[in-house]
């Protein structure tokens, strides 16, 4: 009987329910299942945990992806991104809301925060808009939605947390997330082309390749910042932590002293901000070391591994009852800790099932994905709500179509590996 376990689970929950955040509701369960059944003489190990999860430099690539989406929610790469894909895709059937959608496509493969991303699009876009005819929930809906693909396409930071828990290959990893970005995104446009034909939704803007060319000359800062970030990184010059510095420093050549849009104040205040975050964050990171160590001495990973293998249907079971689980765990909790929590618990089953730890890892990612923009938990709605003073009850209803759409991308990513399997092959991965 894993007598430790399920005393971490039950002090967890009990934690849980009296509002306790996440992070000190894990650490503090967990010390105190470590201090109580004493299942080592020393209990020096408990810092040791705290300082090997914490000094990872894989993990130093976090703070860093946060850091660029707070200072492109203050500068101008993500309002050039937005004037580019109006010009590119502005003159299609629903064409803001297209926009909306690409453009976070483009936005992911430099921040790789979804709050960044509803920061960003939720300010700009939910206006202009309503200004050009679309309905306020549907206009927050699909920010809400098309939010999630900036922590799929690389450099993700859940990619990232998610490869540095189970110590698989980060570039690999970021690597598998491209064409599964780009199926979620071809298959959110889907549903916006026909809801917008269907109620008149924007105007007409006439396709101008002039235009295309203009808006590509005096935007040309912010594309070609994903190309370098990733670029650097899957070109193997520098690795995921310093593809994330070289985003930083990017950004602040080009916003702080080339257009001069971000203030020695501004800097601070996303310093501040990021620090905050990435302070959660690693609270999780450190708190999830200690859990996982109780968890793999009472071999729980083992029986994990065998219950899910005995699941009916072979892998196509695991992988049915795998988006189940994902998609309820993502509703209840945050991203982050979902990450680093339950992918070095499932990942072990995957790979017994003989599935690629890559694309496993795709899987976790989308998942959660999806999960940052539902009920009732998804901190997106959350941001949306209060950027746009739309009742959640309404983001949620309006939404649907576009909930089914992820869905169904988690199920294609789920059953046909080489969607997650193409980049990493064609780059030799």
């Amino acid at each position: 009987m894993p007598h430790m376990t399920i005393s971490l689970i039950m002090g967890a929950a009990v934690l849980f329910i009296l509002g306790v955040p996440i992070a000190v509701a894990l650490g503090l369960s967990s010390a105190l299942v470590i201090l109580f059944f004493r299942p080592v003489p020393n209990l020096t190990m408990i810092p040791q945990l705290f300082a090997e999860a914490a000094s990872s430099f894989t993990m130093l690539a976090v703070p860093l992806f946060i850091l660029v989406g707070n200072l492109m929610e203050r500068g101008t790469i993500g309002r050039k991104l937005i004037d580019f894909c109006t010009a590119f895709v502005g003159w299609l059937t629903g064409g803001l809301g297209a926009v909306n959608v690409v453009g976070s496509m483009i936005f992911g493969g430099i921040s790789g925060s979804s709050l960044a991303d509803t920061a960003t699009f939720g300010t700009i876009l939910i206006p202009r808009m309503k200004d050009e005819g679309y309905s306020e929930d549907y206009s927050g809906a699909i920010t809400l939605t098309s939010s999630c693909l900036s922590v799929i396409i690389p450099p993700s930071i859940l990619i990232v947390l998610a490869a540095a828990s189970t110590q698989q290959s980060v570039s690999r990893a970021l690597a598998a997330g491209l064409a599964p970005g780009v199926l979620v995104t071809l298959l959110l446009l889907i549903p916006n082309h026909l809801i917008c034909k269907k109620r008149g939704y924007g105007k007409k803007h006439p396709f101008s390749i002039k235009n295309i060319l203009q808006k590509t000359q005096s935007c040309w800062t912010a594309l070609i910042a994903p190309l370098i970030i990733l670029g650097t990184i899957f070109s193997g010059i520098v690795t995921p932590t310093e593809g994330a510095g070289v985003a930083v420093f990017y950004i602040l050549i080009v916003d702080a002293v080339i257009f001069r849009k971000l203030s020695l104040r501004d800097i601070m205040i996303c310093l501040v901000k990021t620090a905050g975050l990435t302070s959660a964050i690693l609270l999780i990171a450190t708190s999830s070391a200690i859990m996982n160590f109780i968890i793999a001495m009472e071999n729980i990973p083992q029986i994990l591994v065998n219950l899910l293998l005995a699941v009916p249907g072979g892998k196509a079971g695991f992988l049915v009852l795998t988006c189940i689980i994902l998609l309820l765990i993502g509703m209840t909790i945050d991203a982050s800790p979902a990450c680093l929590i339950f992918t070095p618990l499932f990942l072990p089953a995957a790979l017994k099932m003989g599935m690629d730890p890559s694309h496993f890892i795709i899987l976790m990612v989308t998942g959660f994905a999806v999960g940052l923009t539902t009920p009732p938990y998804g901190v997106c709605i959350f941001s949306i709500a209060s950027i746009s003073g739309i009742p959640m009850a309404r983001l949620i209803k309006a939404s649907a179509p576009f909930y089914l759409m992820l869905i169904l991308s988690l199920v294609l990513i789920a059953f046909i590996p080489g969607i997650a399997l193409l980049a990493p092959r064609l780059m030799g991965m």
